[in-house]
């Protein structure tokens, strides 16, 4: 009976021990960010290059702590990613026209390679319109954070966030 005891024991503790030792909820060598952005249509799209503490992006993997592999894979719901655009007048940061959460998380690569990025979008109908503004172009601060670690800052200067240029009569 104490046998029996101790292999039940064993049966129900060892899936539970695995699944805690691997759902740490962290990416490995997860230590910054660095942002591009391209304008589409509808919206502003936002990549988010992981990156490590040499600045080398990371690498999807099958490891089982990669993103979106295994027991211990992060949901983009899991991840806070907040952003703020300004416009530009004078070549320098002018009004904050867009602050909040990016649209539509999710994990991607970037083609051809390896390299894992998350993937945002701003509506470019909740941007709003600067008239004082002089370029189609502007300011895009993103912040990543995750329960354990972040958060992680980086800035992209010169993002397309207008389709059309300000004409002044």
């Amino acid at each position: 009976m104490f046998f029996r005891t101790v292999i039940v024991a064993i049966t129900i503790a060892l899936p539970a021990l695995l699944f805690s030792a691997c759902s740490t909820g962290e990416i490995d060598n997860f230590e910054g960010i660095e942002i591009e952005s391209s304008l589409r249509v509808s919206y502003v799209s936002v990549q988010i290059v992981l990156v490590d503490s040499n600045g080398t992006p990371l690498l999807w993997g099958s490891s089982i702590l990669s993103p979106e592999v295994g027991l211990s894979a992060l949901h983009p719901s899991e991840i806070t990613v907040e952003a703020e655009v300004y416009s530009v007048k004078d070549e320098e940061k002018h009004l904050k026209v867009f602050e909040g959460a990016l649209y539509n998380l999710r994990w991607s690569r970037i083609l051809g390679t390896d390299t894992r990025i998350l993937i945002g979008e701003i509506p470019r109908s909740i941007i709003q319109e600067d008239p004082e503004r002089d370029s189609q172009r502007g300011v895009i601060s993103v912040t990543v954070m995750t329960e354990k670690q972040g958060p992680f800052k980086d800035s992209t200067s010169r993002a397309r966030i207008y389709s059309q240029p300000i004409i002044n009569f």
